[in-house]
C-alpha cells in the first residue's frame, strides 16, 4: 500500500496568507516542509481521501494523474476538504473527457450537503439523480457509522468523527488492503469512547495512523486535537494494541496556532513517539 500526502495543512493552509506571527514568519523563511496545502491523501494511485481545493495543484506538483483515481472517501463537506469544482468540471459542458467513473464514499449527510453546494453553483441537477451521475461519471456510495464496505480491493470502515454538528455526518476511516491497514482520522477532537469500543470490537490494528494535529503546545483539544491530546491518543492506541509493533503515527491537518516549524516539530513529536507528515511525503507499507 503506497501513501502520498497531497496536503497536511488545516483550513487556511500554513503559514497563513496574511499572518505576521512568529511561526508564520519563520515558516516562510524556512520554506520547504513548512508550506502546507489543505489536507488530502492518495492511497496507491486510485483512492483519494477528500476532494479538497489543493488536490489539483498538489497532483501537478507531485506528478500524479488524477484520471487514475476511481474512489474518493469524503470525510466531510467543509470547504478545506471539498471543492465542488472537482465534481462540476467533470460535466460534458466543460468538454471533459472522463475515462473512469469516480465512486464517492461518504455519509449520506455529507453527500446531501455536497449536493446542496454543487446545486448552488450550477444547474446540472442533483448528484443523487441518475442523469447527473451519468454526466459527471460519478457513483455515490453512502456509508453509515461503523459500516464496512468492501469495494475494488479495499475494505473501508467508517467511524463518526468528533467534529462539527452530527447533521453533516463527519467521518474518519479505516482502510485495509493486502494485509495492511490505515486509519485516517483528521478533523476530529477527542475520539468518542464508543468509537474506541467499536475499534476494539472489530479488532482494529493499524500499520499506520494519520491523526489530526491542528493545534499546538499549551492548547486544549476543542473541535480538533492539540499536542497534549494528540500525544494521549498515541499512548492509548499503543496501550489498546491498535497499533502494530512496527506501526507509525503521523500528524496531519496542522495549523499555525502554537505549533513549531517542521524540524522543531519533528523533535518534539519524537519525544511522544509520533512523526510529523509534510506535503509530498511518500510512505510504503510492505
Amino acid at each position: 500500500m503506497r501513501i502520498l500526502f497531497l496536503g497536511t495543512g488545516a483550513s487556511p493552509s500554513s503559514p497563513l496568507p496574511f499572518c505576521c506571527c512568529e511561526f508564520c514568519r519563520t515558516s516562510r523563511m524556512a520554506g520547504g516542509k513548512n508550506f502546507r496545502k489543505r489536507s488530502s491523501l492518495l492511497i496507491n494511485d486510485d483512492l483519494l481521501i477528500d476532494l479538497g481545493p489543493d488536490v489539483f495543484s498538489a497532483s501537478s506538483q507531485y506528478g500524479i494523474l488524477l484520471d487514475n483515481v476511481r474512489i474518493c472517501l469524503q470525510t466531510h463537506p467543509h470547504g478545506d476538504h471539498f471543492d465542488p469544482e472537482m465534481i462540476i468540471s467533470r460535466h460534458p459542458d466543460y468538454a471533459a473527457v472522463i475515462d473512469n467513473e469516480l465512486t464517492i464514499i461518504a455519509s449520506r449527510e455529507s453527500l446531501m450537503v455536497m449536493d446542496s453546494i454543487i446545486s448552488s453553483r450550477c444547474g446540472y441537477g442533483s448528484i443523487f439523480d441518475e442523469v447527473a451521475q451519468e454526466n459527471y461519471r460519478i457513483r455515490l456510495m453512502p456509508i453509515a457509522a461503523y459500516e464496512r464496505i468492501n469495494y475494488s480491493g479495499y475494505a473501508v470502515r467508517a467511524y463518526p468523527a468528533n467534529h462539527g454538528t452530527p447533521d453533516q455526518g463527519f467521518m474518519i476511516y479505516s482502510i485495509a488492503q493486502g494485509g495492511k491497514s490505515v486509519l485516517y482520522a483528521t478533523d476530529t477532537a477527542e475520539i468518542f469512547e464508543e468509537v474506541w469500543h467499536k475499534m476494539r470490537e472489530y479488532n482494529e490494528c493499524f500499520d499506520l495512523i494519520i491523526l489530526d494535529h491542528t493545534y499546538g503546545v499549551g492548547m486544549e483539544s476543542s473541535d480538533h486535537l492539540a499536542m497534549k491530546g494528540f500525544a494521549g491518543h498515541v499512548r492509548r492506541f499503543r496501550e489498546e494494541g491498535m497499533l502494530k509493533p512496527d506501526g507509525s503515527v503521523y500528524a496531519t491537518h496542522i495549523s499555525h496556532e502554537r505549533n513549531y516549524t517542521h524540524s522543531e516539530f519533528e523533535a518534539k513529536a519524537e519525544e511522544s513517539g509520533y512523526r510529523i507528515a509534510y506535503d509530498g511525503l511518500r510512505l510504503e507499507l510492505e
